[in-house]
């Protein structure tokens, strides 16, 4: 009896073992490379996404819900990662089976591969047919899910009110309603997903037996062999759960492709305030405004600025006043090209602001509004987002100006205290500062003051009232406030209504008139 090679006994587990890591290795670097190069495209959509929406009109960022354009960031994106690794998966391993499945068959017999690949492609028109109504439906899906986002960030960040006025069961039932949509549309994407794999059984074994069928009437023929049945039927078992998986895999893919078109329809999208070709950076002398028969509206056939006409002097102080709705804000937002006027023009120093450059028209401006925005970052680099390269020494010299150091060394942390999610960690007078410190640190000479001060009590409005007063002297400032004791010192009032400028003059001149401020003056101050 032939004694066996003792190294052929362990050479053969050692194999096992060498095998097994190699295909380890295998698989860790293939679930590796794809999720590397899905995580890099998921980071460069996000950031081409993200500049977009930068450099969007602000008309177009008003029209669209905040949780709406963060759907986009988070779920559409995060749905497309995931189509992208099962394809990357997937794809080539399904596709290559095929491939070698059809070879196979041509080399045995090429008249019935041909059949075969006639009977394939009939057999997966359902299937294509389904994977379009789940593109249509992955659409309404993230478009919903944008919707429910939206929802979620409107109704916590309201919860104030939603516990005062005891809206608890109203804003369940709102819940509810747009959990229930999501249900029933992810619903409906189930029951086309659930489709595929049995349409694809359906219509493999169809195919299966009309290649039997044709095999079996050429075998009759004498034209095949049981070598060829054999060969045949091996090939399209082989073929089959590839083309099942394909048949799956199809369904994902149009969720990316879903997903793909609404990215794409972001970046896509094209500006419709832009600069002109031959726009020149602007050059300010005195910064005087001009508004000349500037017509303005949000949407068509409705005017929210009527021909309005008014010059701001250069270093000089004008109030906007009127009612809600007379079109004070618009006149301002129009100075920074946030909009464009249908008609008319606006000028600084003789310079329509459409013919020069944006970044040097919003470098002259400063705003100081009601809604302060603050990031959830430092003190500190919420005053230096007025010019980024200030040095420390600057940054606490302007929240000197603004009244706003010694609260600011009394914090924690100084000027390293993080502020919170839009400063809420700081009082509204304390943003207020920071935000006056912010634009006295930009140093920009035309500042705009959208009612900075009516959010405030009366004692942080005072302290408030002098910073902007600091702030102001020697810059061309335009005013919008509903109090008027805050104005009542401006080189010139504007009272507007409906759209146009129905009076103009100083306090005292408006108040002897006895129009439209006067009736304001006269019922705010009799209240005071």
């Amino acid at each position: 009896m032939k004694t066996a090679d003792p190294r052929a006994i362990w050479l053969a587990p050692a194999m096992f073992l060498v095998l097994g890591l190699v295909r380890s290795l295998s698989l860790y670097g293939q679930t590796l490379a794809t999720n590397r190069l899905a995580l890099s495209v998921m980071r460069d959509l996000q950031n081409a996404m993200y500049a977009q929406y930068m450099n969007a009109d602000f008309a177009r960022l008003q029209r669209q819900s905040t949780g709406s354009i963060i759907s986009r960031f988070t779920n559409d994106i995060t749905m497309l990662r995931e189509s992208l690794i099962r394809s990357a998966n997937n794809l080539t391993r399904d596709v290559f089976m095929i491939v070698f499945g059809i070879a196979w068959m041509l080399w045995i017999d090429w008249a019935l591969a041909l059949f075969v690949l006639v009977v394939l492609p009939l057999a997966s028109q359902p299937v294509l047919r389904i994977g379009k109504m789940i593109r249509h439906r992955s659409d309404q899906v993230q478009t919903q899910m944008g919707d429910v986002t939206g929802f979620l960030e409107e109704s916590l960040s309201g919860a104030r009110m939603v516990k005062t006025f005891s809206l608890e069961p109203y804003a369940r039932e709102r819940a509810r309603a747009r959990f229930q949509d999501r249900f029933r549309l992810l619903l409906s994407m189930t029951r086309f997903r659930a489709m595929i794999e049995p349409v694809m059984e359906v219509a493999g074994m169809l195919a299966l037996a009309g290649v039997l069928a044709l095999l079996a009437w050429r075998s009759v023929q004498g034209e095949s062999g049981i070598e060829d049945l054999l060969g045949i039927v091996g090939a399209v078992l082989v073929i089959s759960p590839a083309a099942r998986a394909l048949g799956s895999l199809s369904g994902v893919i149009q969720e990316g492709l879903a997903v793909v078109q609404r990215v794409f329809a972001v970046l896509d999208e094209a500006p419709q305030l832009t600069e002109a070709k031959d726009a020149k950076p602007l050059k300010v002398k005195g910064a005087e405004i001009v508004f000349d028969e500037v017509e303005f509206g949000y949407e068509p056939g409705i005017s929210a600025l009527d021909h309005v006409s008014l010059t701001v002097p250069a270093g000089k102080t004008v109030a906007l006043v009127g009612p809600s709705g007379s079109g004070k804000t618009t006149l301002l937002n129009l100075i920074p090209r946030l909009y464009d006027p249908r008609s008319g023009r606006v000028e600084i120093d003789g310079q329509d602001i459409a013919r020069v450059t944006i970044a040097s028209l919003r470098g002259a401006v400063s705003l100081v509004s009601q809604d302060i925005t603050l990031f959830d970052d430092t003190v500190r680099a919420n005053i230096a987002f007025g010019r980024l390269d200030a040095s420390d020494e600057e940054i606490e010299a302007a929240a000197q100006t603004a009244d706003a150091h010694d609260f600011i060394s009394a914090l924690p942390e100084g000027y390293a205290t993080r502020v919170g999610p839009r400063g809420s960690a700081l009082s509204g007078g304390q943003r207020q500062r920071i935000a006056i410190a912010r634009a006295i640190l930009k140093d920009a000479p035309i500042l705009l003051l959208d009612e900075a001060t009516s959010a405030l009590d009366a004692q942080s409005e005072a302290r408030v009232q002098e910073a902007l007063e600091r702030l102001s002297k020697d810059r061309t400032t335009l005013v919008i406030a509903h109090r008027l004791a805050t104005v009542r010192r401006a080189d010139a009032i504007v009272v507007m209504k409906q759209g146009r400028i129905v009076e103009r003059g100083t306090h005292e001149e408006l108040t002897a008139q006895g129009g439209l401020y006067a009736e304001l003056a006269k019922l705010q101050f009799s209240e005071g």
